[in-house]
């Protein structure tokens, strides 16, 4: 008899280890979960670690909100090379070996400069589509292609460490935190941080501390979870309404028949946010935005 798919609904917010994709880390959780509705909230390259946000079951819908939420990143840039990924796993193309320390003064002023809305060109070696194919897809096979602009902001960006000289190297690396928005790339922040003081820089760590609105201290290590049973993992899931933050409304028997047929409202008042969570018998049952183009209540998300 074939196993009964799983019924598991919610998320998990995951610690990512180094060296591992973040659709390697989906494989593995749907492997144990029995769970085939899963995805992640923000991919994280294998080099960083750090907060990775997994739905599963009806949590799925609610990936592209999680996504449009602010990330956080701790990490170290180093100045005087830059490498084709603009992180420490590329090829070295620019070396300006440091004679002097730099100024703490101008580099702090540097990080502020970079704080707001921006413009940044990812690297080559980057998984952005032109054309429906990957940027490394070209890298790879050794083709030119035009690096698209993308906007990001930036809403804090500050160093946390001294300078410091690398160990026998004329190179000197100092520690950050940014807090972004979606499609940031810092790799390219870091770089962008070195080509204003007029050197090259690379990205040599980095970690996500906070995903989707949760932190990392609420992160669970994968391999722990890879040890539990799909009992024990339900367990670890949170609930759909711990995303939401809308004015949560409780609906009436009639309410009820109408939002569970995705029909439109009209007798609402709209509210300040123009969303509503809606519960029956205490359970969320649907999330509601107003259409100003009809001054209706739509449907947004069915659960």
């Amino acid at each position: 008899m074939a196993k009964q798919a799983s019924t598991l609904t919610g998320l998990l917010v995951v610690n990512k280890p180094k060296e591992m994709t973040s659709f390697g880390v989906v494989a593995r959780l749907r492997r144990i979960s029995g769970q085939k509705k899963i995805g992640h909230a923000g991919t994280l390259d294998p080099n960083v670690d750090g907060v990775l946000v997994v739905a599963l079951g009806k949590a799925t819908k609610l990936i592209d909100l999680l996504q449009t939420r602010p990330k956080t990143y701790k990490g170290t840039v180093t100045f005087g090379y830059a490498t084709e990924s603009q992180d420490a796993d590329g090829e070295v193309v620019e070396k300006k070996p440091l004679t002097e320390g730099l100024d703490e003064e101008k580099l702090k002023a540097a990080f502020q400069a970079l704080e707001g809305d921006i413009i940044q060109i990812p690297p080559i070696y980057s998984a952005v589509k032109v054309n429906g194919r990957r940027l490394y897809e070209y890298a790879r096979a050794g083709q030119e292609v035009e690096l698209p602009k993308r906007e990001a902001t930036i809403y804090d960006f500050k160093p946390t460490s001294d300078l410091r000289w690398e160990e026998g190297q004329p190179y000197q690396s100092i520690d950050f935190e940014a807090r972004v928005s979606k499609g940031t790339y810092i790799r390219t922040l870091a770089y962008d941080l070195g080509k204003s003081l007029g050197l090259p820089a690379t990205m040599t760590s980095l970690t996500r501390t906070v995903g989707s609105g949760f932190s990392i201290d609420q992160a669970v290590d994968l391999d722990k979870l890879m040890e539990m049973s799909e009992e024990e993992l339900a367990k670890e899931l949170l609930p759909i309404a711990d995303v939401l933050d809308y004015e949560r409304k409780d609906l009436t028997d009639e309410e009820y028949f109408a939002v569970s047929h995705g029909q439109k409202i009209s007798k609402w008042p709209k509210n300040e946010s123009g969303y509503y969570q809606l519960y029956y018998d205490q359970k969320l049952i649907a999330v509601y935005f107003y259409s100003d183009e009809d001054e209706l209540w739509r449907s947004r998300y069915q659960f």
